[in-house]
């Protein structure tokens, strides 16, 4: 997806453009910048990697796994804009009025960032799962069906959550003059971002669910690889994430 692509670059852009700006700061700032800038790029590096192995998944166009890998590499890229948008908070440390602002927002970006990331490794794996059973069917109400079907039936709904994130995250990221540049987000938006967490867990939790129910039925379903206690790290991060003061 070349929006996406458009979406790194213009963050890894910002990173080495922040990165070449440390000396211009104040001295006593200097330091914990650098740390920040260098969690970036670590964090933006990851992010990426993630999106180049869903690509892998694009192929597969006779089943429902391109559409879920497609809204999942959405969801990376929001995670990479929100370390450009910690890259910019940068700029107001040294005016010291604004300080413990930054460190709120940044406070709060960190653990939305810290949700995408799980939504995006649980994400990997059920799709490296529906790819390995892409060929299996399973008998249900007596029918056969696709069994990566009867997962999508459950994760796909959260596309729909993810596009709306998608676009909130986009308008932080805009070119001016040629280069990249960051909005801060408003508490509205980091609401808005959230909502996406709420889609992968619902959708999670259904489909969990279902295994449960079925997995006497099915031993197939025993191989899968998210489980309940998966879902209760990620219920936990994603409620730290709700309950920071968001501006």
């Amino acid at each position: 997806m070349a929006e996406v692509e458009e979406i790194f670059e213009g963050v890894e852009e910002a990173i080495d453009g922040a990165e070449e700006g440390i000396e211009e700061l104040p001295e006593e700032i200097q330091e914990e910048v650098a740390e920040e800038i260098a969690e970036a790029r670590a964090e933006v590096a990851e992010f990426s990697r993630v999106a180049e192995g869903l690509r892998t998944f694009l192929d597969f166009v006779t089943t429902s796994i391109p559409e879920i890998a497609g809204f999942v590499m959405k969801n990376v890229a929001i995670g990479a804009i929100l370390w450009g948008v910690n890259v910019a908070l940068n700029k107001l440390l040294p005016h010291h009025t604004a300080e413990p602002d930054v460190k709120k927002k940044r406070d709060a970006i960190k653990a939305l960032s810290t949700v995408i990331k799980t939504e995006s490794t649980l994400s990997d794996k059920v799709l490296a799962w529906m790819k390995e059973h892409k060929d299996d069917k399973i008998v249900l109400d007596g029918f056969e069906v696709p069994l990566e079907s009867i997962i999508a039936k459950y994760i796909t709904p959260i596309s729909k959550a993810v596009d709306d994130a998608f676009k909130v995250a986009q308008a932080l990221q805009e070119k001016l003059d040629g280069k990249t540049q960051y909005n801060i987000p408003t508490g509205e938006d980091m609401k808005l971002l959230l909502t996406a967490g709420d889609a992968f867990l619902k959708g999670f939790n259904d489909l969990i669910d279902f295994i449960s129910k079925n997995v006497g039925k099915f031993e197939v379903l025993a191989t899968f690889p998210v489980k309940q206690a998966d879902l209760v790290v990620f219920t936990s991060q994603l409620n730290d994430a709700k309950n920071l003061p968001l501006w």
